[in-house]
């Protein structure tokens, strides 16, 4: 061995481990849409749903500091759009701002634990909530939020951040079997 020689070689992902992490994303935001918009939406008839996407995309701020992670908040969010029925554009809107959000506070706080991600996932389902009706706002006379949509929110908020674990941990699981880790 060489003096000149270098001891290690630094790694970055190729291109392999790029295209595995987009695939495991859509796959997994394609399996989250499918559960939000019908079957955990029949089983509620509507009322309080857990906001799968928005778990996913505080998921993408929180360890996916690139472009890869904002076009994949804004895509799910239009998917969202798209299968919900929605106003077009409301929830990429929603979801790309909640991204923007936890990536800012992933980089000036320390998030690597269970309690920040549920309390994140939880306050995330607040902000979601206001950057909606702020866009609702502009665009349609809006003159108060009800009591009963308060309710709803608080307790889509609730069970979002009940699910957070769970679904973190399959995330996790996922990345490590692709190679993504």
């Amino acid at each position: 061995m060489s003096v000149h020689q270098p001891t290690h070689v630094a790694t970055t992902p190729g291109v392999g481990s790029e295209l595995r992490a987009i695939a495991l994303y859509a796959l997994t935001g394609g399996v989250a849409l499918l559960l939000q918009t019908t079957v955990l939406n029949s089983l509620t008839d509507g009322r309080a749903i857990p906001d799968l996407i928005l778990i996913l995309c505080v998921y993408l701020g929180l360890h996916e500091h690139s472009v890869r992670g904002a076009t994949a908040a804004f895509l799910l969010g239009y998917l969202l759009d798209s299968f919900s029925g929605s106003v077009v554009g409301l929830n990429a809107f929603a979801m790309t701002t909640v991204y923007l959000v936890v990536y800012l506070a992933a980089r000036r706080l320390w998030m690597d634990n269970t309690f920040s991600s549920i309390a994140m996932v939880f306050l995330a389902t607040f902000l979601k909530g206001a950057a909606i009706l702020g866009a609702l706002a502009a665009y349609f006379s809006i003159d108060r939020v009800s009591a009963q949509a308060a309710e709803i929110l608080l307790a889509e908020a609730l069970l979002a951040a009940a699910l957070t674990p769970a679904v973190f941990a399959v995330l996790g699981w996922e990345r490590r079997l692709a190679g993504v880790v």
